[in-house]
């Protein structure tokens, strides 16, 4: 199963709209557990803003579901100025050795 880590950069002066977007997304479209699990979400500040890293675990064959679930999550921020984000897909070490031909060791 792979992971989808979804990465967001924002400048420091849109922190309240982002946070107000965030609590209207937790709102209007929840966490489905049916498509995966939060494993971590962090953010951190640095001299380009804020920045935000979550990692999911996505279950067995919902891959292109959970992409589109968060895919609609994020559109609500396509209007702060300034918001960046990343959708990325991570295999996972069984994953990647079994693209290369390879089991791993037991």
């Amino acid at each position: 199963m792979p992971y989808v880590l979804i990465k967001s950069w924002f400048p420091p002066h849109k922190t309240g709209e982002v946070a107000k977007g965030v609590m209207e997304e937790l709102k209007n479209n929840p966490p489905d557990r049916s498509l995966g699990k939060s494993l971590a979400t962090a953010v951190k500040s640095n001299e380009n803003g804020i920045a935000s890293i979550e990692i999911i675990e996505v279950k067995e064959g919902k891959l292109e579901e959970n992409l589109t679930h968060y895919s609609n999550a994020l559109v609500m921020y396509h209007n702060i100025e300034g918001f960046r984000y990343k959708v990325e897909v991570w295999s996972t070490i069984v994953e990647a050795m079994g693209m290369l031909g390879m089991k791993p060791p037991e």
